[in-house]
């Protein structure tokens, strides 16, 4: 290379926002990673995908300010779709008139093609919850062949949905709390149910018992229930938001312990943290993220709440369990990019469960890869997941798809 000439930078599109009530927080965590990518490296980009599922890009998305008061200015903005085409993993403009002179100036640092479009090396997708960490969004760039950070569509979608990873990681023969579901459809069946549902509970777990979402995230819909009223107000509070709910003992004498594991070419432990909360109820929204006060675009998040690192009150040995369990759910999805599983403790008999799995970006737990014996920083982790998922395409594109003589029938 000249001296002189300059160095092109792979475009990274972060992706946040979404449809799902997690929409804002979101927002948050693609923040915190756009600004985390090494500028040097690489040529970070915003993708914001509003609750009406339109994708937007433009600096304005840079900046705090815009998702205050209402949302981002349309009208600063430009709006994209992926280009058609297995392979292309272009941006492409809606509106055609947004190519015009003067118009590039909203989406600025990153190289544009001809008509406008945006070549995109490699996305990151940070939309936390349904329509785009269930496997929506990965299912997309996986019919684009876009290279792209996190779970695939499989792991994506068993990950978000908390029975079925539970049925999976009890299957690897890892210690699961038990549990019972209940579909929303119960209510098309008439009212037989609000009261065999309660006495089933009851003489499978007693009293009290916790009541979530199947497939929500960040504690939405959480609540104890401490007798049949309690369950059933509970479990319609959560039909308002999902398809599914998920009853569960609750353990009182209870702690949590935390592991994230990172999708390299082995699945790699990070350290184990215990977050800080109260016996009496569930870690809740508040304690995630608003611990340091009201949660604003730009905070800490997770980070930012109560916890203790590699908690040495705990037994060494139960910390390698978790460690240990922790990559063997990983593996057994099918994971990659950043996984945290969570697990709890029966401090009346030691018994370590494990609870749920918080895929890509429920997972954004950096601050566990900060500490020993790794001590990477978001910036280098995130390196790493990059050159990781553009590996892993090249991996797919390399498959043979010319179909074997049985399978012409077309002639």
């Amino acid at each position: 290379m000249s001296e002189g000439t300059p160095v092109v930078r792979p475009t990274i599109a972060v992706m946040f926002g979404g449809r799902s009530l997690e929409h804002d927080v979101s927002v948050v965590s693609g923040l915190q990673i756009l600004h985390a990518l090494d500028p040097e490296r690489f040529a970070p980009m915003p993708i914001y995908i509003d609750q009406q599922t339109r994708w937007w890009v433009g600096d304005d998305l840079w900046h705090n300010d815009a998702f205050k008061g209402g949302g981002p200015d349309r009208s600063r903005l430009i709006e994209v779709t992926l280009s058609s085409g297995f392979g292309t993993s272009r941006l492409v403009p809606v509106d055609p008139s947004t190519v015009l002179p003067g118009m590039a100036s909203r989406v600025t640092g990153v190289l544009r093609a001809a008509g406008g479009t945006i070549p995109v090396d490699c996305f990151v997708p940070v939309l936390h919850g349904t329509y785009g960490e269930d496997g929506c969004v990965q299912g997309a760039l996986e019919l684009g062949g876009c290279a792209y950070v996190g779970c695939g569509v499989m792991a994506s979608a068993v990950g978000m949905n908390k029975r079925a990873t539970k049925i999976m990681a009890q299957h690897a023969g890892v210690p699961v709390v038990p549990w019972l579901s209940l579909e929303r459809a119960v209510l098309e069946r008439g009212h037989d149910w609000l009261s065999a549902f309660p006495a089933k509970v009851a003489d499978s777990f007693g009293w009290p018992v916790i009541v979530k979402p199947c497939n929500l995230g960040s504690s939405a819909g959480v609540s104890v229930a401490a007798n049949a009223d309690e369950l059933i107000s509970g479990v319609l509070r959560v039909f308002e938001y999902d398809v599914e709910a998920l009853i569960e003992p609750f353990i009182k004498n209870r702690l949590e312990i935390n592991v994230a594991v990172a999708g390299l070419d082995e699945p790699v432990a990070s350290t184990t943290e215990m977050p800080v909360t109260s016996q009496d109820t569930p870690l809740t929204f508040a304690e995630k993220y608003r611990r340091q006060g009201r949660k604003s675009v730009g905070s800490q998040g997770m980070a930012g709440a109560l916890r203790v690192l590699d908690p040495d009150h705990l037994p060494a040995e139960m910390r390698a369990d978790a460690q240990r369990y922790a990559t063997t759910v990983f593996a057994a999805l099918g994971c990659e990019g950043i996984s945290r599983i969570d697990f709890l403790i029966d401090a009346d008999t030691n018994a370590l469960y494990f609870n749920e799995i918080n895929t890509l970006p429920g997972s954004l737990a950096f601050y566990l890869w900060s500490a020993a014996p790794h001590y990477w920083t978001i910036t280098d982790l995130l390196a790493r997941l990059i050159d990781r998922a553009e590996r892993l395409r090249a991996m797919k594109r390399g498959l043979q798809r010319k179909p074997p003589a049985e399978l012409k029938l077309l002639g």
